[in-house]
């Protein structure tokens, strides 16, 4: 099996002024040439949902996502109706969050689906917008904004990929948002043992360590996942696992799904960096399996973590 994918390069959002040249019918110029009033938060609303509005606008129609069927095809689909476009509802919704900002409102994150994961963490988010967006307003939209990306995008089959990307940016800068202005808290150096070990021998295990209650990864724990790819590229690995672990602060329940989180995020950044999504295999075991031995209840730093390990 083989390990990596093509190339993919980091998203990017467009610019509006470059959107706007070809999608001035699509009504592209509504916020063009509007400046932002309000406070600060809400200015900052305004340029990230301008943003995603036009990276929205520029997703390829549904036809557009189609494989020709030859020159006959072609001619046959100029007399029929092209699909609905599932992306314009989304762009409309980001055009009125930035119209909405842009005058000086503060429009609140989507409602949350008949979801109880999203509902939750949008409960999070509402909390953490609450308590920062005074002091720290460029964060406390960007995480607002990367959940509406997520929530508003899902439901459309050609933004899929910007939702999930916008669901692994969200889960990143929500945390980020909560810790805004907190101490940074002491957390056990990212473990990459493979990169002392000789050359001829089998890669051992890699380690990245997480924040209490928290998924998100730190530029430590990406600079010990690009070494697994790295190793894996050079060593000629075809698998690698992933899997996810808690300390035993909170109920089993929660660790368990806590530790899938973790787990899927770690393997979302090593298809970012260009392994094949099913080359790489992940698993949560909750607190099931601990680095330090606790009673229960305990937060250990060293127990919440995500092993990632090389197989032939």
């Amino acid at each position: 099996m083989q390990l990596f994918a093509s190339f993919r390069s980091p998203r990017r959002l467009a610019s509006l002024s470059f959107l706007c040249a070809g999608l001035i019918l699509a009504g592209c110029g509504a916020n063009e040439d509007m400046v932002a009033s309000g406070s600060p938060f809400s200015q900052a609303l305004f340029r990230n949902y301008t943003d995603l509005a036009a990276q929205a606008a520029a997703a390829p129609a549904p036809q557009a996502m189609e494989s020709s069927g030859g020159f006959f095809s072609d001619i046959a689909n100029i007399f029929s109706s092209a699909p609905e476009n599932p992306a314009d509802a989304v762009v409309d919704a980001f055009r009125e969050k930035a119209n909405r900002a842009a005058a000086g409102e503060e429009p609140a994150p989507a409602p949350a689906p008949n979801d109880a994961t999203i509902q939750g963490v949008r409960a999070r988010l509402v909390r953490a917008i609450a308590q920062g967006k005074e002091g720290f307003p460029d964060q406390a939209a960007r995480a607002q904004a990367d959940y509406d990306c997520w929530v508003l995008e899902r439901g459309a089959a050609n933004l899929a990929g910007d939702a999930q990307a916008c669901r692994t940016a969200f889960s990143t800068s929500l945390v980020a948002l909560e810790n805004a202005g907190r101490p940074a808290p002491v957390r056990p150096a990212p473990v990459a043992s493979a990169s002392v070990a000789p050359p001829s021998a089998a890669p051992a295990d890699y380690t990245v360590y997480f924040d209490l209650d928290s998924w998100s990864l730190t530029a430590e724990d990406l600079a010990v996942i690009t070494n697994v790819i790295n190793t894996a590229r050079a060593g000629g690995q075809s698998r690698i696992t992933v899997v996810g672990h808690t300390d035993t602060s909170g109920s089993a329940a929660h660790n368990q799904r806590l530790s899938v989180h973790r787990a899927n995020v770690v393997k979302e950044a090593l298809v970012d960096m260009g392994a094949r999504r099913d080359a790489v295999q992940v698993s949560g075991v909750g607190e099931s399996d601990l680095a330090v031995q606790t009673a229960d209840g305990v937060k250990e730093a060293k127990n919440r973590r995500a092993v990632i390990g090389l197989q032939p």
